[in-house]
């Protein structure tokens, strides 16, 4: 929560900034050329368009694959630990120590796979979804030219960028159209 705090006191100013430039500055540099807003959700393109969907679909696929192994890991380790608890009485004390040991390098080797596989999930979330991005620019680039629009906004923009807007200047569906026209 702090993190974010942090960044909107850093993106307020800019913010203002951009605000005061369009309104004060654009209009009297360019008076010809009139500045036009507008805004995508980003998150309802992701939701709402093929490419969206397969890019989620991937990373759910990547996420169900890691699982698997992590709960592979998890059977084991419950499996060593009713072992343990069945033999416990039977066992003498070193045979029960080295259950013991052998338990706790198992569970130690879980915990750093499992830090390994949610580090190998975040990636390939970031690759899937920069690729995504970068489709989304260029196709709200497009569609933007086309409308003469000067700025386009993500609604979603983390920092809370777009507190406002008139539904008007909503170029999702436009935006999401596009994305479709380009879908395999």
């Amino acid at each position: 929560m702090r993190d974010m705090r942090v960044r909107v006191r850093r993106i307020g100013p800019a913010i203002g900034m951009l605000l005061v430039w369009m309104v004060w500055i654009v209009p009297v540099v360019q008076a010809a050329e009139p500045v036009k807003i507008g805004y995508v959700d980003a998150q309802k393109v992701l939701d709402n368009t093929k490419a969206g969907k397969k890019s989620k679909e991937s990373v759910e696929e990547f996420l169900k694959s890691r699982q698997k192994i992590i709960d592979l890991d998890e059977s084991e380790i419950k499996q060593l630990q009713d072992d343990l608890a069945r033999q416990a009485a039977v066992l003498s004390p070193d045979a029960r120590r080295e259950k013991e040991e052998s338990l706790q390098r198992k569970g130690m080797d879980y915990q750093r796979r499992a830090g390994e596989m949610n580090k190998e999930v975040q990636v390939k979330k970031r690759e899937v979804l920069d690729k995504f991005n970068k489709d989304l620019e260029s196709i709200v680039k497009k569609v933007a030219e086309r409308a003469g629009y000067s700025f386009v906004i993500d609604r979603n923009a983390e920092g809370g960028v777009l507190l406002y807007a008139k539904e008007s200047f909503d170029l999702t569906e436009e935006v999401v159209k596009e994305f479709e026209k380009i879908s395999p």
